[in-house]
């Protein structure tokens, strides 16, 4: 598979019919993300049905497809601090290809659009990319760090709009 080329990054919402192909993201990409303790990433290898549950549940999935197929993608749901967003999953192939940037674009822009007061997530605490992203688009810290699980350490971030 090759990179997104730029111009051509659209993230578009998800639906219930993509339940199974953002399911097969997951355990494809997930089990190679080291950073993270082994039980939470077999956490995050989400089968279709808890997908399905999700988004019965209010979470909504937006991503980016390249021929056809989903290369990343984020959940996201509105709460009462406002748009809440995690579990982004990228494939290797397409980590620099301005991917992640492209959804905390269109991540703010969905939460602007619905109302919501701030974006907020989880940043895994030392992961300098994640952190970067922070940085460029506007986050900032939110509260102390925390154990999202044992031994995993995340801090919030927060980005008012």
């Amino acid at each position: 598979m090759t990179e997104i080329p730029e111009e051509e990054i659209r993230i578009v919402e998800l639906t219930e019919e993509d339940a199974e192909e953002i399911s097969t993201l997951f355990r494809h990409v997930w089990p190679m993300a080291e950073d993270y303790p082994e039980i939470w990433r077999k956490t995050r290898m989400y089968n279709r049905e808890q997908v399905l549950e999700d988004m019965k549940n209010g979470y909504h999935y937006f991503g980016s497809r390249l021929q056809g197929q989903i290369v990343g993608l984020y959940k996201a749901k509105i709460t009462d601090k406002g748009l809440f967003g995690e579990h982004q999953t990228v494939v290797p192939a397409c980590r620099t290809s301005g991917l992640a940037s492209a959804m905390y674009i269109q991540f703010a822009e969905y939460g602007r659009a619905h109302g919501c007061e701030r974006n907020y997530c989880n940043i895994l605490v030392g992961q300098e990319a994640s952190e970067r992203l922070m940085e460029r688009f506007g986050f900032r810290p939110w509260g102390e760090p925390y154990e999202q699980i044992e031994g995993m350490l995340v801090q919030m971030y927060e980005r008012p709009l």
